[in-house]
Formats: structure tokens, sequence, C-alpha cells
């Protein structure tokens, strides 16, 4: 059994659009990407999937993130990242506060995203 790249938030990053992108040069996960992409003006509008592939590294995964990381590059960074990295923990479950505001926030966008709190309370109650 392959063991789990867990993202700070959670998230299996084999599971996830811009790490499978990256890693793996995934056109159909960077299909689903073009929306966010444009919306964040990281792509133009008439750019599409094979833009997003091109644009590498995209995603190593939150805990190889370096400054070509393309959320660093396009002016953002992860909250929940940057609590865990002050905290000194792997992912939220190992937080005291877990799930503390700054998480139902994320963990409520959508139903990938509350897959990753599921994955993290299974965690938490494991420990």
């Amino acid at each position: 059994m392959e063991k789990l790249k867990l993202a700070a938030c959670g998230i299996d990053c084999t599971e996830c659009a811009s790490y499978r992108a990256t890693m793996e040069q995934d056109l159909e996960s960077a299909k689903f990407l073009v929306p966010w992409y444009k919306n964040m003006g990281w792509i133009g509008e008439n750019e599409g999937a094979e833009a997003i592939l091109m644009k590498n590294p995209l995603c190593k995964g939150c805990w190889d993130s370096t400054e070509d990381c393309f959320f660093k590059r396009g002016g953002g960074n992860c909250k929940i990242r940057e609590c865990c990295v002050e905290k000194q923990i792997n992912h939220c479950d190992e937080c005291i506060d877990f799930p503390c505001d700054l998480y139902m926030k994320f963990a409520n966008i959508n139903d990938f995203y509350k897959s990753a709190k599921e994955r993290l309370l299974s965690l938490k109650a494991n420990t």
C-alpha cells in the first residue's frame, strides 16, 4: 500500500489535480484546473490545460514547496500550511484547536475539501 502524501489541510496530494498535473503531467487534471487558473490570472483567457502543464513546477505538495511553487508565484500563501509550520505540526489534526475557524472556512468550500476534513478527523480519532 502506498503511503499517503498528506498536505497540512488533510488533502491527499495524490488525489489533488494540481499535484497530479505537476507530478504526472496529467492533462485531465490540468483541464479541471483551467477555470481556477483563469480566475487567478495565471493563464490567459484563450489558454487551456496545455498552458497549465507548461508552467511546471506547479505543485509538488505543500511540504515540498519552493519559491517556484505556482501558488507562491501567484502571490498567494496557504494560511493553513503557515499555521502548521508555526505550530511545528505536520497537519491540522495534530492541533489542539482542530477544527478551528480558519480550517472550517477551507473545509466548507466544496466536497473535495470536506473529504480532507473527514480524513483529518479520522486521524485525530485514532491517536
